[in-house]
C-alpha cells in the first residue's frame, strides 16, 4: 500500500502493465498489494500483472491523435479491477473518462464495453454525437495462458485487528491466515478494498505501496505506515531512518536489485532482494527498524515505535 492519490486510484508502479484510471492503484515502482481484492485477499501483485494485457486501438473521436488503450485482466472477485478501456488524447492524457466492468458504458467518450463475462471483452465505440449508434471495434486481446477470467477469494481467514495508517484516513485490517502467516488488507475511507499483502514464514516481511504510502506487515502480524521520501535510487549506499544501518545497493540486472543492511561497524545485519515482475519489492524489520526495496534500486525505511 501506499500514500493516497486525491481520490484517484491510479496504478502508479513502473511498467506496471498501462495504469488505467479506473483501477485501484499500486505505488511507484514497486509494491504488493493484491489490488481490487475483496475482504481476506485475492490474486498477488505478480498473478495480476502476469495476467493482465493492454493494446491501444484507434478511436473514432474525431480529435487528431486521439486513441483507445484497452486493459484486459480477470474480473475481479470485489473492488474495480478487470477489463477497461479509456479514451486518451495523443499525449496519453485522459479524454471523457473510460469504461470498465462496472461501468460499461460511457455515452461523453463514445465508449461501451459488451461481452466481459467471457474473458475477451468486446470494445463499441461511437462518436459523441446524439442519435449516432454504437459499432463493435475491436476485440480485447486475449488474458495470458494459464490466467482465469475471474478471479476466486481466498480463505478469509481469521479477523485480529484495524491498523489506522499514516494517510489518516484509510485502514488495514489485519488477519491471522494460519501458523506465522498474517494478511493486511487496505481499505480507503469510503469502506473500498486497495488490496492486500501476506506475510509467511517463507517470506516474513513484506510491505506494499500505493502512491508513496508504505504499508508493511510481519509474520507475526506487525503493521507499519509510513510516507517514503525521495531517495536514491540505483547502486548506491545510504544511512537509513535509525541514523545507524548503512544500506549498500547493488544492480545485478535489469530492475534486478540486491541491499545490503550493516551496522556501523559493518557486521551484516540482512539483505533483501528484488527482480522485476518476479519479485517487485522486498521488506526487512531490524529491530525497530523497517526498510523495503523496490525495483529502481530505492530503499525507504522507517523507525516503528
Amino acid at each position: 500500500m501506499s500514500a493516497l492519490a486525491p481520490r484517484h486510484r491510479t496504478i502508479l508502479r513502473t511498467a506496471a502493465v498501462c495504469a488505467a484510471v479506473t483501477a485501484a492503484a499500486l505505488g511507484p515502482v514497486s509494491g504488493a498489494f493484491a489490488a481490487g481484492s475483496g475482504k481476506g485477499g485475492g490474486p498477488t501483485l505478480d498473478d495480476i500483472l502476469r495476467c493482465t494485457v493492454s493494446e491501444k486501438v484507434y478511436s473514432v473521436v474525431p480529435i487528431e491523435g486521439a486513441y483507445v488503450e484497452i486493459i484486459n485482466r480477470p474480473m475481479p472477485k470485489n473492488g474495480p479491477m478487470g477489463p477497461e478501456a479509456v479514451l486518451k488524447d495523443k499525449d496519453g492524457n485522459l479524454l471523457f473518462g473510460g469504461v470498465a466492468y462496472n461501468r460499461p458504458v460511457n455515452e461523453k467518450a463514445g465508449l461501451k464495453l459488451t461481452n466481459l463475462e467471457s474473458g475477451r471483452a468486446q470494445l463499441w465505440q461511437r462518436r459523441p454525437a446524439g442519435g449516432v449508434a454504437f459499432e463493435h471495434t475491436h476485440d480485447f486481446p486475449a488474458l495470458p495462458k494459464g490466467c482465469p477470467v475471474r478471479w476466486e477469494a481466498q480463505d478469509e481467514g481469521t479477523y485480529v485487528r484495524s491498523v489506522k495508517l499514516v494517510d489518516g484516513s484509510s485502514i488495514a485490517k489485519v488477519y491471522r491466515m494460519g501458523p506465522g502467516q498474517y494478511r493486511a488488507e487496505g481499505f480507503f475511507d469510503d469502506g473500498q478494498s486497495f488490496g492486500s499483502i501476506d506475510a509467511t514464514p517463507a517470506e516474513p516481511y513484506v510491505a506494499g505501496n500505493l502512491n508513496g504510502m508504505i504499508t508493511a506487515l510481519s509474520s507475526k502480524g506487525e503493521v507499519a505506515s509510513w510516507f517514503a521520501k525521495a531517495r536514491p535510487t540505483g547502486p548506491h549506499t545510504e544511512t537509513l531512518a535509525d541514523g545507524k544501518t548503512v544500506v549498500q545497493v547493488a544492480e545485478l540486472g535489469d530492475q534486478h536489485y540486491r541491499a545490503v543492511l550493516s551496522d556501523k561497524d559493518g557486521r551484516t545485519l540482512g539483505t533483501m532482494e528484488v527482480e522485476g515482475e518476479k519479485k517487485s519489492s522486498a521488506a526487512i524489520k531490524v529491530g525497530s527498524l523497517w526498510a523495503v526495496l523496490e525495483t529502481d534500486g530505492g530503499v525507504t525505511s522507517y523507525v516503528g515505535r
